[in-house]
């Protein structure tokens, strides 16, 4: 790389499903000065559906990685890394932060490797938390998108304070044209239908919710195709829900679904900083979620909705009935949540200071190797 050139640099993640860390790993792509950074994103595994949402003058590969040690793909990442002078790595999930690590002392350029933490369940794992302790407890930063991430990093694997913080997930502002809202009271809940995000307690509530809002609808947005997704079918089924709550699949428009309905939901039992709240927030919905991860302390601060107990159905359906009995009270919330994430949740803000850590390391005597 000659001087004055752009520095070559690899987001990475297994695939872009539609999930809130690949938006946002897509977004840093996209987004990084090109004057500064040359972007390009690996996926270690295949491309997925959101690959076509990465800007047109970054380039996307695929390892097709089959294994957790797949010497195959090892060998891939290593021509990729030295062909492309690929000198900051920046991994976003667990399970790629540690193909990276397993793959880094077999590359022939030294490069820094900066870990992105989207997900807090590592810390129900025993397993994954001793698989962090023993590869992520030399990367050369460590960004965590909560607080209590953040204090995981550093107490649990060993990340000093030095070379590790939180940072604010960003959203991209609400869109200019306004989208028509449902004519029935609409509920949007986008997330993986997988255990940890309880949308069983969802479908419960609904039951409970049409005792006293018989018109409404409840649109659950994430991929299909699981056992739990098959389990959250069937209770839909049993309740005669049909008519009131719909398994929509992964969405392409998602965002515009969003700004379609009169509340969002969150019913996790573990968070991080959920994108889907955030994007809830700048498209001027009120919320109401569970008091998982740092959605308690986002609702709160906005003061633009409600935080429920884990699990608990019957305070679900309580912070809901209001705003399907009052648009004043869902458009006075709505306003309040899209002026806190304009404050302070801007993509603007997320690239500036990543921008700056990627600098900060390359002015650093030599390039990153296991410390």
């Amino acid at each position: 790389m000659r001087a004055g050139e752009p520095v070559p640099v690899l987001q990475v993640i297994d695939t872009l499903g539609r999930g809130g860390a690949e938006r946002v790993l897509i977004t840093i792509a996209n987004e990084l000065d090109p004057a500064r950074f040359a972007s390009h994103v690996l996926l270690t595994r295949s491309a997925g559906p959101l690959a076509s949402d990465v800007a047109p003058h970054v380039p996307v590969m695929a390892l097709g990685r089959r294994s957790r040690l797949d010497l195959d793909a090892i060998r891939r990442f290593s021509r990729v890394t030295t062909r492309r002078g690929i000198r900051i790595v920046h991994t976003h999930a667990h399970t790629a932060a540690y193909f990276v690590r397993i793959a880094r002392p077999f590359t022939a350029a030294p490069f820094f490797h900066v870990v992105h933490d989207h997900h807090g369940p590592v810390e129900a794992s025993p397993v994954l938390r001793a698989a962090d302790r023993m590869l992520l407890r030399g990367v050369d930063y460590y960004f965590a998108v909560s607080e209590r991430l953040t204090e995981y990093a550093r107490r649990s694997i060993g990340v000093p304070a030095s070379r590790s913080e939180t940072l604010l997930n960003g959203v991209s502002p609400a869109s200019a044209i306004g989208s028509e809202k449902e004519t029935r009271f609409t509920i949007v809940q986008v997330a993986r239908l997988v255990p940890d995000k309880n949308q069983m307690l969802a479908i419960e509530a609904a039951a409970i919710l049409r005792e006293t809002v018989p018109d409404f609808q409840w649109w659950l947005i994430g991929r299909l195709g699981s056992r739990y997704a098959d389990e959250c079918a069937a209770l839909v089924e049993r309740h005669g829900l049909s008519r009131h709550v719909t398994l929509m699949g992964e969405r392409s428009d998602a965002r515009e679904l969003i700004a379609r309905a009169h509340v969002g939901v969150l019913t996790s039992n573990f968070e991080g900083t959920p994108i889907a709240l955030l994007e809830y927030m700048a498209e001027s919905l009120p919320v109401v979620v569970t008091d998982a991860g740092d959605c308690g302390a986002i609702v709160r601060a906005a003061k633009g909705g409600a935080v429920t107990p884990l699990r608990d159905v019957r305070s679900l359906v309580d912070a809901l009935v209001p705003y399907a009995r009052s648009r004043e009270k869902s458009e006075r919330d709505g306003a309040r949540n899209r002026a806190f994430v304009d404050a302070r949740y801007s993509t603007r803000a997320m690239i500036a200071r990543i921008s700056a850590v990627y600098e900060e390391l390359l002015a650093s005597p030599a390039l990153g190797r296991d410390r």
